[in-house]
């Protein structure tokens, strides 16, 4: 499946979430550079992240057409300086986005250096951003929910671990919905997070305002399905942990 839609909200197979009534397509979490951050401790990564980000990029803008592009912070991976590698890619994104609609970028905690690559093109970053009933904010910092706003954040690249019927293992990058908070997940192939279902939140707003979440989940064979309710599957594994 390509898409599902509740509402004016649309969830995609492309990590991208759509507001129809905004024509705005969401994305967070790209890491560019990580490939080359990772280099530079002794570990050599394929660069396949931005081939991936590109192709994305490409299909979203053919299907969508999006007027504006809000990335829901950390577009790049390190936090202490500007790697080369990180330049020329976010260079890259930003013009491939900036010549076909308006680019809204909103400061990640790995986004420290980022401010001096976005002015150079004469782009803004914001700490938050509003959008009609909808507030955008990375989601490494505490925010309040507002219970008449939708509250969107990545920063906690939230996936789901299946197992098979010959117990073989693979992960799900997931979309968590709730009608007052939505948690994209990371575009990053590298960095597609931990199982939601084992780990504590790492977000301070996860942590402050739990929520009911629906997970999508994102297949690259099947598209994008839904998966079930975060607390009835918390429940099932509770039980199952209890008499196993």
């Amino acid at each position: 499946m390509e898409e599902i839609t509740l509402g004016d909200i649309t969830l995609t197979r492309y990590f991208m979430l759509y507001l129809e009534d905004y024509n705005t397509a969401v994305m967070a979490d790209f890491h560019l550079g990580y490939e080359d951050v990772m280099a530079q401790k002794g570990l050599f990564l394929p660069r396949l992240q931005f081939p991936h980000i590109m192709d994305l990029l490409e299909k979203i803008f053919e299907k969508y057409s999006p007027r504006r592009f809000i990335i829901d912070g950390d577009l790049k991976h390190e936090f202490s300086r500007n790697m080369p590698q990180e330049w020329r890619e976010i260079e890259e994104v930003i013009d491939f986005i900036s010549e076909r609609c308006e680019l809204i970028v909103i400061r990640g905690n790995h986004d420290n250096f980022l401010r001096s690559i976005l002015k150079r093109k004469g782009l803004k970053l914001h700490e938050k951003y509003s959008l009609g009933n909808y507030i955008f904010v990375h989601g490494h910092r505490m925010a309040e929910i507002d219970g008449n706003k939708t509250l969107i954040i990545g920063h906690e690249h939230p996936s789901l671990t299946l197992r098979d019927e010959i117990s073989a293992t693979y992960k799900l990058p997931v979309f968590l919905y709730s009608p007052q908070l939505i948690v994209l997940p990371a575009v990053s192939i590298y960095a597609s997070g931990t199982d939601i279902t084992k780990n504590e939140f790492i977000s301070p707003i996860l942590q402050e305002y739990p929520q009911n979440f629906e997970l999508y989940g994102i297949s690259e064979e099947q598209g994008i399905l839904y998966l079930r309710n975060l607390r009835s599957l918390m429940g099932r594994f509770l039980v199952d942990e209890k008499f196993n």
